[in-house]
């Protein structure tokens, strides 16, 4: 088990590779598949909470907390990445520099367009399933 000292560093840096890592999962299914794949948050929570525990990190509502925010960051991550990509294979951009020139605004309204009633319930209970798993 690392020190407490190396405890909270290590669970950031672990928490972040699985952000990116679910999110380009998650990016990758959806392209593939045709739909925003919402399921797919259930992963990022069960991915985050999993991380943090392997960490080392104390159980506790700070764990919780650290959880839901992962996940929370891992759906947006992923849905910008998944509008980013269809318009760019549209305009014939690459993934990276669709993302970079993609607008908050219109980011949200594709997303919210893409995203039915299932895959936001499957996104709400991932932020409780990861706020409930990480205490």
């Amino acid at each position: 088990m690392p020190s407490p000292r190396l405890i909270w560093p290590l669970a950031t840096v672990a928490t972040l590779a699985g952000i990116l890592g679910i999110a380009a999962i998650w990016t990758g299914v959806a392209v593939v598949s045709g739909k925003p794949v919402g399921w797919m948050a259930l992963v990022a929570a069960v991915d985050a909470v999993l991380l943090l525990r392997l960490a080392g990190t104390r159980p506790g509502w700070p764990r919780a907390g650290v959880a839901v925010a992962a996940t929370a960051a891992t759906v947006v991550l992923a849905n910008w990445f998944i509008v980013a990509t269809q318009l760019g294979l549209a305009m014939g951009l690459r993934p990276l520099p669709s993302a970079l020139r993609l607008g908050p605004d219109l980011a949200w309204y594709l997303a919210v367009l893409a995203n039915g009633g299932l895959d936001l319930a499957a996104i709400f209970a991932a932020l409780a399933l990861a706020a409930w798993w990480g205490r």
